[in-house]
């Protein structure tokens, strides 16, 4: 999929339509400030998926951006501990809000799934159309598979 940034869109409407794109996508646009706002967007959030295209009139690329991060060893430590204090925050809020409105997060087989709280205890309905499964894009693994 690819979106098109309107020429009147304003920071917080290219903020959402961004927020709604998947690995592979692209996003067109035809100002320079817009561009350079996608772009900076895009490398805050470190999305090495996702192409962005300034284009002319004629619908010809002018400029290209794709996010790439650094070697892992180029990260410095103190990146990667500011990154996962934000990350526990985000989902303590995540967990916090699922308490708040009666959800359950269960580790089932290999991966999370959610359900009502009063079904939580079900094993039948941790396999049922009540439980929605969480796309964890493989950064959730047990211990037990640590181990392995």
């Amino acid at each position: 999929m690819h979106i098109e940034i309107n020429l009147k869109s304003t920071h917080q409407q290219m903020h959402d339509e961004l927020r709604q794109l998947r690995a592979g996508d692209r996003v067109h646009c035809t100002e320079v400030g817009q561009f350079l706002f996608c772009k900076r967007l895009l490398e805050q959030w470190r999305w090495n998926d996702v192409l962005l295209l300034m284009m002319d009139d004629q619908k010809q690329v002018l400029k290209q951006f794709k996010y790439k991060p650094p070697a892992h060893n180029e990260i410095p430590r103190e990146r990667l501990i500011k990154d996962q204090e934000q990350v526990v925050h985000a989902l303590e809020k995540v967990f916090a809000h699922c308490h708040k409105v009666g959800l359950k997060v269960v580790s089932f087989s290999d991966g999370l799934v959610v359900v009502p709280k009063d079904l939580a205890e079900d094993p039948m309905a941790l396999c049922s159309a009540s439980a929605l499964g969480i796309n964890d894009h493989e950064t959730y693994t047990t211990f037990a598979e640590q181990l392995d």
